[in-house]
């Protein structure tokens, strides 16, 4: 048997640990700095390194911990804030005083932007998940898609068509042959208030194999 003797590296890799080090090389320094002909400058030298490392790593630290504190009460807060503003919005609508100027004026008015349907097509993206094809889109402003499913298993084929209104959908549809393994492709079209719109999607497929 040929063993590889492979050297560590001395400077630990951790940072609570690297501090440890740094406190044990500060406390030896004195006991070895004569026998080793250590000048003074050169142990304030290390030092200052040492100590100047180890406070900024602390300071690091607790402006970490800091943010993640701030960070959580600027969410709830800043939720609560939202309730205001929404809460001012549904007032001002009320009022029989404002006017959509007025709404517009406070920068309270709704962002509208148009979409081409024409021009839209969804993404499919097909995994298998615990044995059955999963299949994931992006809805967007769309109620959903019309899927298409080619099954092909040997020289036969079949199809059918589904609507999906979840943007992640499980194919549980039967085998038609569990022997054999069977390959299903799958395309489809956004939908609409009930219409197909815009363009064709992607071909994704997927192989299942025999059940033996």
């Amino acid at each position: 048997m040929t063993q590889i003797k492979i050297n560590g590296d001395y400077i630990s890799k951790s940072e609570e640990d690297f501090n440890a080090q740094g406190e044990n090389i500060i406390a030896k320094l004195p006991v070895y700095k004569d026998v080793l002909a250590l000048s003074d400058e050169k142990v304030a030298k290390i030092v200052k390194s040492i100590q100047d490392d180890k406070a900024l790593s602390e300071k690091k630290n607790i402006i970490k911990a800091q943010s993640r504190s701030t960070t959580k009460e600027y969410e709830i807060i800043h939720n609560e804030c939202i309730k205001v503003v929404r809460g001012l919005r549904k007032e001002l609508v009320n009022n029989p005083n404002c006017t959509p100027a007025v709404l517009e004026d406070f920068g309270l008015n709704p962002a509208q932007r148009i979409i081409d349907t024409d021009i839209q097509r969804p993404i499919l993206d097909v995994d298998l998940v615990s044995g059955v094809p999963q299949i994931k889109y992006k809805k967007s402003v769309f109620d959903g898609i019309r899927l298409f499913c080619k099954i092909s298993y040997g020289s036969e084929e079949k199809e059918y068509e589904e609507t999906i209104i979840r943007h992640i959908w499980k194919d549980s549809k039967a085998r038609m042959d569990p022997s054999k393994p069977e390959t299903r492709y799958y395309y489809a079209y956004f939908v609409y208030k009930g219409q197909i719109v815009g363009q064709k999607s992607n071909v994704a497929s997927i192989t299942l194999e025999a059940i033996k």
